[in-house]
Protein backbone atom coordinates (compact mmCIF):
# COMPACT_ATOMS: atom_id res chain seq x y z
CA UNK A 1 0.00 0.00 0.00
CA UNK A 2 2.79 2.16 1.32
CA UNK A 3 4.77 1.72 -2.53
CA UNK A 4 1.37 2.39 -4.31
CA UNK A 5 0.97 5.61 -2.29
CA UNK A 6 4.37 7.04 -2.92
CA UNK A 7 3.94 6.39 -6.70
CA UNK A 8 1.03 8.06 -6.85
CA UNK A 9 2.33 10.68 -4.96
CA UNK A 10 5.51 11.20 -7.29
CA UNK A 11 3.24 11.31 -10.01
CA UNK A 12 0.95 13.91 -8.96
CA UNK A 13 3.84 15.84 -8.18
CA UNK A 14 5.97 15.22 -11.32
CA UNK A 15 5.96 17.67 -14.23
CA UNK A 16 3.45 16.69 -16.03
CA UNK A 17 1.04 17.68 -13.52
CA UNK A 18 2.71 21.30 -12.68
CA UNK A 19 2.17 22.27 -15.90
CA UNK A 20 -1.50 21.15 -16.04
CA UNK A 21 -1.57 23.29 -12.88
CA UNK A 22 0.23 25.88 -13.98
CA UNK A 23 -2.14 26.08 -17.27
CA UNK A 24 -5.42 26.92 -14.77
CA UNK A 25 -3.34 30.08 -12.92
CA UNK A 26 -2.41 27.64 -9.93
CA UNK A 27 1.41 27.86 -8.77
CA UNK A 28 2.56 23.90 -8.14
CA UNK A 29 5.37 24.77 -5.44
CA UNK A 30 3.16 26.85 -3.64
CA UNK A 31 -0.30 24.85 -4.20
CA UNK A 32 1.94 21.34 -2.45
CA UNK A 33 3.19 23.51 0.24
CA UNK A 34 -0.28 24.45 1.39
CA UNK A 35 -1.62 21.39 0.94
CA UNK A 36 1.17 19.52 2.59
CA UNK A 37 0.71 22.71 5.80
CA UNK A 38 -2.80 21.74 5.91
CA UNK A 39 -2.24 17.94 6.34
CA UNK A 40 0.02 18.53 9.35
CA UNK A 41 -2.40 20.69 10.86
CA UNK A 42 -4.55 17.74 10.56
CA UNK A 43 -2.13 15.59 11.67
CA UNK A 44 -1.41 17.83 14.72
CA UNK A 45 -5.35 17.73 15.42
CA UNK A 46 -5.57 21.34 14.54
CA UNK A 47 -7.75 21.44 11.53
CA UNK A 48 -10.23 18.83 12.20
CA UNK A 49 -13.57 20.93 11.52
CA UNK A 50 -13.21 19.23 7.71
CA UNK A 51 -14.43 15.68 6.75
CA UNK A 52 -11.65 15.47 4.25
CA UNK A 53 -9.31 16.41 6.63
CA UNK A 54 -10.02 13.31 9.21
CA UNK A 55 -9.23 10.39 8.19
CA UNK A 56 -10.61 8.57 10.65
CA UNK A 57 -14.18 10.12 10.20
CA UNK A 58 -13.94 9.36 6.36
CA UNK A 59 -13.08 5.70 6.75
CA UNK A 60 -16.24 5.68 9.88
CA UNK A 61 -18.26 7.40 6.92
CA UNK A 62 -17.42 5.17 4.50
CA UNK A 63 -18.08 2.31 6.36
CA UNK A 64 -21.75 3.43 7.57
CA UNK A 65 -22.40 4.69 3.61
CA UNK A 66 -21.21 1.28 2.40
CA UNK A 67 -23.29 -1.03 4.73
CA UNK A 68 -26.42 1.03 3.85
CA UNK A 69 -26.15 0.56 -0.12
CA UNK A 70 -25.35 -2.81 0.47
CA UNK A 71 -28.58 -3.01 2.34
CA UNK A 72 -29.84 -1.48 -1.00
CA UNK A 73 -28.17 -3.74 -3.19
CA UNK A 74 -29.71 -6.61 -1.89
CA UNK A 75 -33.14 -5.53 -2.24
CA UNK A 76 -32.84 -4.37 -5.30
CA UNK A 77 -31.35 -7.64 -6.56
CA UNK A 78 -34.34 -9.23 -5.50
CA UNK A 79 -36.96 -7.32 -7.58
CA UNK A 80 -34.69 -7.55 -10.32
CA UNK A 81 -35.48 -4.23 -11.63
CA UNK A 82 -33.92 -3.02 -14.94
CA UNK A 83 -30.61 -1.59 -15.50
CA UNK A 84 -31.09 1.44 -16.17
CA UNK A 85 -33.26 1.89 -13.26
CA UNK A 86 -30.82 0.05 -10.29
CA UNK A 87 -27.63 2.88 -12.00
CA UNK A 88 -30.49 5.44 -11.77
CA UNK A 89 -31.58 4.72 -8.22
CA UNK A 90 -27.90 4.53 -7.17
CA UNK A 91 -26.71 7.66 -9.01
CA UNK A 92 -29.55 9.34 -7.00
CA UNK A 93 -27.91 8.53 -4.00
CA UNK A 94 -24.86 9.23 -4.43
CA UNK A 95 -26.07 12.76 -6.06
CA UNK A 96 -27.94 13.45 -2.91
CA UNK A 97 -25.78 12.35 -0.23
CA UNK A 98 -22.57 13.88 -2.25
CA UNK A 99 -24.59 17.00 -2.26
CA UNK A 100 -25.08 17.93 1.03
CA UNK A 101 -22.09 16.45 2.23
CA UNK A 102 -20.06 18.46 -0.43
CA UNK A 103 -21.86 21.79 -0.07
CA UNK A 104 -21.46 21.87 4.15
CA UNK A 105 -17.62 20.86 3.29
CA UNK A 106 -16.52 23.67 0.63
CA UNK A 107 -19.15 25.98 2.99
CA UNK A 108 -17.41 25.47 6.00
CA UNK A 109 -13.90 25.58 4.16
CA UNK A 110 -14.56 28.77 2.48
CA UNK A 111 -16.86 30.51 4.97
CA UNK A 112 -15.19 30.04 8.02
CA UNK A 113 -11.93 29.75 7.35
CA UNK A 114 -9.31 29.10 9.90
CA UNK A 115 -6.14 29.72 9.26
CA UNK A 116 -7.13 32.28 6.45
CA UNK A 117 -5.82 35.02 8.44
CA UNK A 118 -2.04 33.95 8.88
CA UNK A 119 -1.70 32.64 5.18
CA UNK A 120 -3.94 36.02 3.56
CA UNK A 121 -0.69 38.16 4.06
CA UNK A 122 1.48 35.50 2.12
CA UNK A 123 2.47 36.22 -2.05
CA UNK A 124 0.01 33.46 -2.44
CA UNK A 125 -2.60 33.54 -5.27
CA UNK A 126 -6.37 32.91 -4.90
CA UNK A 127 -6.72 30.56 -6.83
CA UNK A 128 -3.65 28.64 -5.18
CA UNK A 129 -5.28 29.16 -2.07
CA UNK A 130 -8.78 28.08 -2.37
CA UNK A 131 -7.73 25.12 -4.92
CA UNK A 132 -5.25 24.07 -1.84
CA UNK A 133 -7.78 24.81 0.81
CA UNK A 134 -10.54 22.34 -1.37
CA UNK A 135 -8.35 20.05 -1.67
CA UNK A 136 -10.31 17.78 1.03
CA UNK A 137 -13.33 17.63 -1.34
CA UNK A 138 -10.95 15.29 -3.53
CA UNK A 139 -10.61 12.94 -0.46
CA UNK A 140 -13.84 12.94 0.44
CA UNK A 141 -14.89 11.73 -2.87
CA UNK A 142 -12.27 9.17 -3.23
CA UNK A 143 -13.32 7.70 0.20
CA UNK A 144 -17.50 8.05 -0.25
CA UNK A 145 -18.04 7.20 -3.66
CA UNK A 146 -16.74 3.90 -3.87
CA UNK A 147 -18.19 3.50 -0.11
CA UNK A 148 -21.30 4.13 -1.80
CA UNK A 149 -21.44 2.25 -5.55
CA UNK A 150 -18.74 -0.36 -4.78
CA UNK A 151 -21.29 -3.27 -3.73
CA UNK A 152 -23.93 -1.93 -6.09
CA UNK A 153 -21.17 -1.86 -9.21
CA UNK A 154 -20.56 -5.91 -8.83
CA UNK A 155 -24.27 -6.40 -7.69
CA UNK A 156 -25.30 -5.08 -11.38
CA UNK A 157 -23.22 -8.48 -12.34
CA UNK A 158 -26.33 -10.20 -10.43
CA UNK A 159 -29.10 -8.39 -13.05
CA UNK A 160 -27.87 -9.72 -16.02
CA UNK A 161 -25.25 -6.44 -16.64
CA UNK A 162 -22.08 -6.99 -18.99
CA UNK A 163 -18.64 -7.57 -17.22
CA UNK A 164 -17.66 -3.92 -18.00
CA UNK A 165 -21.25 -2.09 -15.95
CA UNK A 166 -18.85 -2.05 -12.92
CA UNK A 167 -16.77 0.12 -14.30
CA UNK A 168 -19.01 1.98 -16.07
CA UNK A 169 -21.20 2.64 -12.79
CA UNK A 170 -18.06 3.88 -10.88
CA UNK A 171 -17.41 6.40 -13.75
CA UNK A 172 -20.41 7.66 -13.57
CA UNK A 173 -20.44 7.57 -10.01
CA UNK A 174 -17.06 9.92 -9.66
CA UNK A 175 -18.11 12.05 -12.79
CA UNK A 176 -21.55 12.94 -10.88
CA UNK A 177 -19.46 13.81 -7.82
CA UNK A 178 -16.92 15.87 -9.36
CA UNK A 179 -19.60 17.79 -11.01
CA UNK A 180 -21.18 18.18 -7.66
CA UNK A 181 -17.97 19.34 -5.99
CA UNK A 182 -17.52 21.96 -9.06
CA UNK A 183 -21.09 22.91 -8.97
CA UNK A 184 -20.77 23.80 -4.78
CA UNK A 185 -17.41 25.50 -5.09
CA UNK A 186 -19.13 28.05 -8.04
CA UNK A 187 -21.86 28.63 -5.80
CA UNK A 188 -19.98 30.16 -2.74
CA UNK A 189 -17.71 31.66 -5.64
CA UNK A 190 -21.07 33.53 -6.67
CA UNK A 191 -22.18 34.21 -3.12
CA UNK A 192 -18.40 35.55 -2.43
CA UNK A 193 -18.73 37.88 -5.53
CA UNK A 194 -22.24 39.07 -4.84
CA UNK A 195 -22.67 38.99 -1.06
CA UNK A 196 -21.52 41.50 1.41
CA UNK A 197 -18.27 39.38 3.60
CA UNK A 198 -19.62 40.38 6.80
CA UNK A 199 -23.22 38.40 5.84
CA UNK A 200 -21.46 35.70 4.14
CA UNK A 201 -21.54 33.54 7.06
CA UNK A 202 -25.62 33.48 7.15
CA UNK A 203 -25.40 33.60 3.64
CA UNK A 204 -23.42 30.53 3.14
CA UNK A 205 -25.94 28.61 5.52
CA UNK A 206 -28.96 29.54 3.80
CA UNK A 207 -27.07 28.20 0.78
CA UNK A 208 -26.63 24.88 2.64
CA UNK A 209 -30.28 23.69 2.81
CA UNK A 210 -30.89 24.28 -0.52
CA UNK A 211 -29.70 20.41 -1.66
CA UNK A 212 -31.84 18.96 1.03
CA UNK A 213 -34.82 21.69 0.77
CA UNK A 214 -35.03 20.37 -3.30
CA UNK A 215 -35.05 17.07 -1.85
CA UNK A 216 -38.30 17.86 -0.07
CA UNK A 217 -39.52 20.02 -2.81
CA UNK A 218 -38.71 17.31 -5.78
CA UNK A 219 -41.07 14.59 -3.57
CA UNK A 220 -43.94 16.85 -3.53
CA UNK A 221 -43.67 18.34 -7.01
CA UNK A 222 -46.52 15.89 -9.03
CA UNK A 223 -48.94 17.48 -7.74
CA UNK A 224 -48.00 20.98 -8.98
CA UNK A 225 -46.81 19.62 -12.40
CA UNK A 226 -49.86 18.06 -12.89
CA UNK A 227 -51.51 21.73 -12.11
CA UNK A 228 -49.54 23.42 -14.51
CA UNK A 229 -50.06 21.16 -17.42
CA UNK A 230 -46.71 21.38 -18.56
CA UNK A 231 -47.50 18.85 -21.57
CA UNK A 232 -49.69 21.37 -23.32
CA UNK A 233 -46.71 23.76 -23.57
CA UNK A 234 -43.51 21.66 -23.47
CA UNK A 235 -42.20 20.90 -27.10
CA UNK A 236 -42.37 17.18 -27.55
CA UNK A 237 -39.98 16.87 -30.58
CA UNK A 238 -37.30 14.49 -29.49
CA UNK A 239 -34.65 16.98 -31.46
CA UNK A 240 -36.12 20.13 -30.08
CA UNK A 241 -36.09 18.27 -26.51
CA UNK A 242 -32.54 17.62 -27.07
CA UNK A 243 -31.14 21.34 -27.99
CA UNK A 244 -33.29 22.63 -25.05
CA UNK A 245 -30.74 20.35 -22.87
CA UNK A 246 -27.73 20.70 -24.32
CA UNK A 247 -28.57 24.64 -23.73
CA UNK A 248 -29.62 23.83 -20.21
CA UNK A 249 -25.87 21.76 -20.23
CA UNK A 250 -24.33 24.85 -21.81
CA UNK A 251 -25.80 27.50 -19.64
CA UNK A 252 -24.78 25.24 -16.33
CA UNK A 253 -21.20 25.16 -17.60
CA UNK A 254 -20.79 28.61 -17.97
CA UNK A 255 -21.99 29.19 -15.11
CA UNK A 256 -19.89 26.77 -12.70
CA UNK A 257 -16.75 28.43 -14.44
CA UNK A 258 -17.34 32.14 -13.98
CA UNK A 259 -18.09 30.54 -10.20
CA UNK A 260 -14.80 29.13 -10.03
CA UNK A 261 -13.19 32.32 -11.80
CA UNK A 262 -14.86 34.40 -8.81
CA UNK A 263 -13.87 32.36 -6.12
CA UNK A 264 -10.43 31.88 -7.24
CA UNK A 265 -9.77 35.81 -8.17
CA UNK A 266 -11.54 37.30 -5.09
CA UNK A 267 -11.50 35.13 -1.97
CA UNK A 268 -8.02 36.34 -0.14
CA UNK A 269 -8.49 39.68 -1.02
CA UNK A 270 -12.02 39.34 1.38
CA UNK A 271 -11.29 36.84 3.60
CA UNK A 272 -10.65 39.25 6.74
CA UNK A 273 -13.70 40.51 6.28
CA UNK A 274 -15.43 36.83 5.99
CA UNK A 275 -13.47 35.66 9.15
CA UNK A 276 -14.67 38.38 11.09
CA UNK A 277 -18.28 38.50 10.34
CA UNK A 278 -20.58 41.32 11.11
CA UNK A 279 -19.58 43.07 13.85
CA UNK A 280 -23.12 44.88 14.07
CA UNK A 281 -23.40 47.11 17.26
CA UNK A 282 -23.24 46.32 20.57
CA UNK A 283 -25.32 43.50 21.94
CA UNK A 284 -27.63 45.10 24.86
CA UNK A 285 -27.78 43.35 28.12
CA UNK A 286 -31.82 41.78 28.48
CA UNK A 287 -33.80 40.46 31.42
CA UNK A 288 -35.98 37.82 29.82
CA UNK A 289 -38.56 37.00 32.38
CA UNK A 290 -38.14 33.03 31.08
CA UNK A 291 -34.51 33.77 32.84
CA UNK A 292 -36.09 35.03 35.99
CA UNK A 293 -38.65 31.61 36.21
CA UNK A 294 -35.45 29.44 35.72
CA UNK A 295 -33.23 31.31 38.63
CA UNK A 296 -36.00 31.03 40.88
CA UNK A 297 -36.96 27.37 39.96
CA UNK A 298 -34.01 25.48 38.90
CA UNK A 299 -31.12 26.45 40.91
CA UNK A 300 -30.36 30.41 41.37
CA UNK A 301 -28.05 32.82 39.01
CA UNK A 302 -25.69 29.50 37.67
CA UNK A 303 -29.19 28.14 36.28
CA UNK A 304 -29.95 31.12 34.60
CA UNK A 305 -26.40 31.30 33.15
CA UNK A 306 -26.39 28.11 31.76
CA UNK A 307 -30.13 28.73 30.38
CA UNK A 308 -28.82 32.39 28.82
CA UNK A 309 -25.25 30.64 27.35
CA UNK A 310 -26.91 27.20 25.45
CA UNK A 311 -30.05 29.36 23.96
CA UNK A 312 -27.30 32.31 22.67
CA UNK A 313 -24.92 29.67 21.75
CA UNK A 314 -27.52 27.57 19.82
CA UNK A 315 -28.23 30.57 17.87
CA UNK A 316 -24.55 32.04 17.13
CA UNK A 317 -22.35 28.88 16.63
CA UNK A 318 -21.00 28.60 13.41
CA UNK A 319 -20.42 24.36 13.92
CA UNK A 320 -24.00 23.27 15.36
CA UNK A 321 -25.89 25.29 12.91
CA UNK A 322 -23.66 23.54 10.29
CA UNK A 323 -24.71 20.32 11.82
CA UNK A 324 -28.37 21.14 12.46
CA UNK A 325 -28.87 22.83 8.52
CA UNK A 326 -30.19 18.96 7.37
CA UNK A 327 -33.04 18.95 9.85
CA UNK A 328 -34.80 22.10 8.51
CA UNK A 329 -36.08 20.78 5.18
CA UNK A 330 -37.62 17.57 7.27
CA UNK A 331 -39.04 19.88 10.04
CA UNK A 332 -40.54 22.07 7.01
CA UNK A 333 -42.11 18.81 5.73
CA UNK A 334 -43.11 17.22 9.27
CA UNK A 335 -44.88 20.89 9.33
CA UNK A 336 -46.34 20.29 6.23
CA UNK A 337 -47.66 17.18 6.55
CA UNK A 338 -48.99 18.20 10.27
CA UNK A 339 -50.89 21.15 8.91
CA UNK A 340 -52.25 18.61 6.17
CA UNK A 341 -53.92 16.08 8.88
CA UNK A 342 -53.76 17.64 12.23
CA UNK A 343 -57.77 18.53 12.41
CA UNK A 344 -58.61 15.03 12.22
CA UNK A 345 -57.94 14.26 16.41
CA UNK A 346 -55.59 10.60 17.45
CA UNK A 347 -58.36 9.39 19.21
CA UNK A 348 -61.51 8.95 15.92
CA UNK A 349 -59.36 5.78 15.34
CA UNK A 350 -58.17 6.58 11.91
CA UNK A 351 -54.09 7.28 11.40
CA UNK A 352 -53.10 10.59 10.95
CA UNK A 353 -49.82 12.20 11.53
CA UNK A 354 -50.14 13.00 14.80
CA UNK A 355 -49.52 9.87 15.93
CA UNK A 356 -45.87 10.65 15.01
CA UNK A 357 -45.87 13.80 16.60
CA UNK A 358 -44.55 12.74 19.75
CA UNK A 359 -41.53 10.67 18.73
CA UNK A 360 -40.49 13.29 16.58
CA UNK A 361 -38.96 15.55 19.82
CA UNK A 362 -36.79 11.86 20.55
CA UNK A 363 -35.44 11.97 17.09
CA UNK A 364 -34.33 15.73 17.80
CA UNK A 365 -33.42 15.17 20.75
CA UNK A 366 -31.05 12.34 19.47
CA UNK A 367 -29.66 14.82 17.19
CA UNK A 368 -29.27 18.02 19.55
CA UNK A 369 -28.09 16.43 22.39
CA UNK A 370 -24.99 14.91 21.14
CA UNK A 371 -24.04 17.74 19.23
CA UNK A 372 -24.18 20.07 21.64
CA UNK A 373 -20.80 19.67 23.11
CA UNK A 374 -18.89 20.34 20.03
CA UNK A 375 -18.54 24.56 18.77
CA UNK A 376 -16.18 26.59 16.93
CA UNK A 377 -14.93 28.49 20.22
CA UNK A 378 -13.98 25.69 22.12
CA UNK A 379 -10.22 27.01 22.90
CA UNK A 380 -12.39 29.47 25.08
CA UNK A 381 -14.05 26.94 27.29
CA UNK A 382 -10.89 27.27 29.95
CA UNK A 383 -13.32 30.22 31.21
CA UNK A 384 -15.19 27.21 32.81
CA UNK A 385 -13.10 26.76 35.20
CA UNK A 386 -12.71 29.76 37.08
CA UNK A 387 -16.77 28.72 37.91
CA UNK A 388 -16.97 27.63 41.77
CA UNK A 389 -17.69 23.79 41.57
CA UNK A 390 -20.97 24.50 43.37
CA UNK A 391 -22.48 26.11 40.40
CA UNK A 392 -22.25 22.89 38.09
CA UNK A 393 -25.34 21.30 38.99
CA UNK A 394 -27.44 24.48 38.64
CA UNK A 395 -25.41 25.64 35.61
CA UNK A 396 -26.69 21.74 34.43
CA UNK A 397 -29.84 22.04 35.24
CA UNK A 398 -30.12 25.74 33.58
CA UNK A 399 -29.33 23.29 30.26
CA UNK A 400 -31.99 21.30 30.86
CA UNK A 401 -34.54 24.09 30.75
CA UNK A 402 -33.89 25.54 28.08
CA UNK A 403 -34.16 22.45 26.35
CA UNK A 404 -37.54 21.54 28.17
CA UNK A 405 -38.97 24.76 28.42
CA UNK A 406 -37.86 25.92 24.65
CA UNK A 407 -38.60 22.79 22.73
CA UNK A 408 -41.44 20.75 24.70
CA UNK A 409 -43.14 23.19 26.73
CA UNK A 410 -43.68 25.87 24.51
CA UNK A 411 -44.94 24.05 21.10
CA UNK A 412 -47.56 21.62 23.17
CA UNK A 413 -48.81 25.04 24.63
CA UNK A 414 -49.03 25.95 21.06
CA UNK A 415 -51.01 22.20 19.78
CA UNK A 416 -53.24 22.80 22.95
CA UNK A 417 -54.52 25.88 22.03
CA UNK A 418 -55.16 24.78 18.46
CA UNK A 419 -56.01 21.60 18.75
CA UNK A 420 -58.85 22.60 21.40
CA UNK A 421 -60.66 24.59 18.69
CA UNK A 422 -60.85 21.51 16.52
CA UNK A 423 -60.92 18.33 18.56
CA UNK A 424 -62.54 19.50 21.77
CA UNK A 425 -61.18 20.40 25.76
CA UNK A 426 -60.42 16.22 26.20
CA UNK A 427 -59.06 15.25 22.97
CA UNK A 428 -56.92 18.15 22.70
CA UNK A 429 -55.62 17.99 26.78
CA UNK A 430 -55.55 14.26 26.80
CA UNK A 431 -53.29 14.19 23.59
CA UNK A 432 -50.90 17.14 24.68
CA UNK A 433 -50.28 15.76 28.23
CA UNK A 434 -49.28 12.18 26.70
CA UNK A 435 -47.41 13.71 24.01
CA UNK A 436 -45.08 16.48 26.39
CA UNK A 437 -44.64 13.28 28.63
CA UNK A 438 -43.35 11.60 25.33
CA UNK A 439 -41.39 14.38 25.16
CA UNK A 440 -39.87 14.75 28.64
CA UNK A 441 -38.83 11.28 28.41
CA UNK A 442 -37.12 11.16 25.79
CA UNK A 443 -35.32 13.91 26.50
CA UNK A 444 -34.50 13.09 30.31
CA UNK A 445 -32.94 9.52 28.51
CA UNK A 446 -31.26 11.46 25.74
CA UNK A 447 -29.60 14.15 28.37
CA UNK A 448 -26.84 11.24 29.14
CA UNK A 449 -25.51 12.07 25.15
CA UNK A 450 -24.54 15.30 26.46
CA UNK A 451 -20.56 14.46 27.21
CA UNK A 452 -19.45 17.51 28.68
CA UNK A 453 -19.84 21.61 28.63
CA UNK A 454 -21.65 22.71 25.62
CA UNK A 455 -19.86 23.50 23.08
CA UNK A 456 -16.40 23.19 24.39
CA UNK A 457 -14.93 20.53 22.84
CA UNK A 458 -13.70 20.38 18.76
CA UNK A 459 -16.19 19.64 15.94
CA UNK A 460 -16.32 15.72 14.74
CA UNK A 461 -17.24 16.31 11.11
CA UNK A 462 -18.19 12.40 10.66
CA UNK A 463 -21.56 13.71 12.47
CA UNK A 464 -23.49 15.27 9.14
CA UNK A 465 -22.29 12.13 7.38
CA UNK A 466 -24.14 9.92 9.22
CA UNK A 467 -27.19 11.91 10.23
CA UNK A 468 -29.25 9.86 7.51
CA UNK A 469 -28.35 6.50 8.26
CA UNK A 470 -29.24 7.42 11.92
CA UNK A 471 -32.38 8.99 10.92
CA UNK A 472 -32.97 5.96 9.32
CA UNK A 473 -32.36 3.66 12.35
CA UNK A 474 -34.10 5.83 14.24
CA UNK A 475 -37.23 6.07 12.38
CA UNK A 476 -37.62 2.75 12.03
CA UNK A 477 -38.12 2.21 16.21
CA UNK A 478 -40.69 5.08 16.50
CA UNK A 479 -42.43 3.28 13.87
CA UNK A 480 -43.07 0.66 16.09
CA UNK A 481 -44.21 2.65 18.92
CA UNK A 482 -46.56 4.41 16.60
CA UNK A 483 -48.25 1.22 15.82
CA UNK A 484 -48.57 0.17 19.14
CA UNK A 485 -50.03 3.65 20.23
CA UNK A 486 -52.60 3.49 17.14
CA UNK A 487 -53.32 0.03 17.44
CA UNK A 488 -53.97 -0.28 21.02
CA UNK A 489 -53.49 2.85 23.43
CA UNK A 490 -55.16 5.19 21.33
CA UNK A 491 -59.02 3.27 21.30
CA UNK A 492 -59.20 4.21 25.27
CA UNK A 493 -58.83 7.71 26.62
CA UNK A 494 -58.72 6.12 29.94
CA UNK A 495 -55.29 4.37 28.97
CA UNK A 496 -53.67 7.58 27.34
CA UNK A 497 -54.06 8.97 30.56
CA UNK A 498 -52.57 6.14 32.68
CA UNK A 499 -49.63 5.89 30.07
CA UNK A 500 -49.69 9.72 30.39
CA UNK A 501 -49.00 9.72 34.31
CA UNK A 502 -46.57 6.86 34.40
CA UNK A 503 -44.21 8.66 31.73
CA UNK A 504 -44.41 11.82 33.38
CA UNK A 505 -43.15 9.84 36.65
CA UNK A 506 -40.46 8.00 34.42
CA UNK A 507 -39.70 11.52 32.99
CA UNK A 508 -39.16 12.77 36.05
CA UNK A 509 -37.22 9.75 37.29
CA UNK A 510 -35.01 9.59 34.18
CA UNK A 511 -34.55 13.38 34.26
CA UNK A 512 -33.26 13.69 37.74
CA UNK A 513 -30.99 10.57 37.35
CA UNK A 514 -29.87 12.26 33.78
CA UNK A 515 -28.93 15.44 35.43
CA UNK A 516 -26.58 14.18 37.80
CA UNK A 517 -24.73 11.92 34.76
CA UNK A 518 -24.98 15.32 33.43
CA UNK A 519 -23.20 17.31 36.15
CA UNK A 520 -20.31 14.38 36.73
CA UNK A 521 -19.94 14.50 32.96
CA UNK A 522 -19.36 18.29 33.12
CA UNK A 523 -16.80 17.82 36.30
CA UNK A 524 -15.26 15.42 34.69
CA UNK A 525 -14.39 17.47 31.28
CA UNK A 526 -13.21 19.97 33.41
CA UNK A 527 -11.03 18.20 35.03
CA UNK A 528 -9.45 16.82 32.07
CA UNK A 529 -9.06 20.65 30.67
CA UNK A 530 -7.68 21.58 34.01
CA UNK A 531 -5.42 18.62 34.05
CA UNK A 532 -3.90 19.21 30.16
CA UNK A 533 -3.50 23.24 31.54
CA UNK A 534 -0.92 22.05 34.12
CA UNK A 535 2.10 21.28 32.00
CA UNK A 536 1.94 24.06 30.21
CA UNK A 537 2.84 26.45 32.90
CA UNK A 538 5.27 23.84 34.47
CA UNK A 539 7.11 24.37 31.62
CA UNK A 540 7.05 28.13 31.60
CA UNK A 541 7.96 28.42 34.92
Amino acid sequence: MKPLRDWTGAVLRGPAACRLLARMGIDARRFWLLTDLFGQLAARRELMSNLGHNATALRTSGWILCAMSGLMTLVLVTVHPHLATYLAAFLGLTGFLMSGVLFSEAGNSLVNPVEGLVLAHQPIDGATYTAAKLTHLARILLYLVPALNGIPALGGLLIGAPWYYPLLHLGAAFALGGVIALSCCAAFGWLIRFVPARRLKAAGQVAEVVPWTAFVMFQNSRGLLRHLHMPHWMPTDTATLAWIGVAIAAVAACAVAMGLRCLSGDYLVRISAIAGGSSGAKAKPRHSRTGGLVARYFGGPAARAGFEFVGRMLRRDWQFRRQMIPMLPAVVWVSYMAASGWRTSPFSGTFTVMHVAPHLFGMLFFVICPLLVYGSDYKGSWLFLLAPGGAIEPFARGIYAWLWLRIVVTPHIVLLAAAVWVWGIRDAALFTAYSAAVASLYLGLELRLIDGVPFSKPPKPSGQAILFPIMMGGGIVAAGAVAVQHFLLFRSPAAVLVTAVALSAGAYAATRSSLDAFATAIRFNLGLMSAEAKPLYTEVG
